[in-house]
């Protein structure tokens, strides 16, 4: 389960210079991808990244901090399955529309920081 967290570190590393580098095309990417996907099959990919956080945490010397990260990345996918008042929506809308160059920036910021975290962990 090793490589699972090598994949998942090198694509968040990945992800996240791609939005600080280029924010204004990362904006786009996720308009295009993202507009009018409904928000119960987005939650897919927040639960599959999360189990496998949680699975693949045994291999890591920092098991307890994978582990958190898997189980928000679970709660993540939770909160678009049964969007409380719309929240999932709101939110997806607030980032594709609404947030700031500065917002993707920092968000790549911390994907590159959990990415190194995660990989220095292994």
């Amino acid at each position: 389960m090793k490589w699972v967290l090598y994949l998942i570190s090198f694509l968040w590393i990945g992800g996240g210079t791609c939005l600080v580098l280029y924010s204004q095309e990362s904006r786009a990417f996720f308009r295009k991808t993202l507009r009018g996907v409904d928000s119960s099959l987005l939650s897919i990919i927040p639960i599959t990244i999360g189990a496998l956080l949680i699975v693949g945490a045994y291999q890591s010397t920092a098991f307890w901090f994978i582990t958190v990260l898997g189980i928000l990345a679970i709660g993540k996918g939770c909160l678009f399955i049964f969007n409380p008042q719309k929240r999932a929506d709101r939110l997806l809308s607030w980032f594709l529309d609404t947030a700031s160059e500065q917002t993707y920036r920092l968000a790549g910021i911390i994907a590159i920081i959990l990415g190194t975290a995660v990989l220095s962990w292994i």
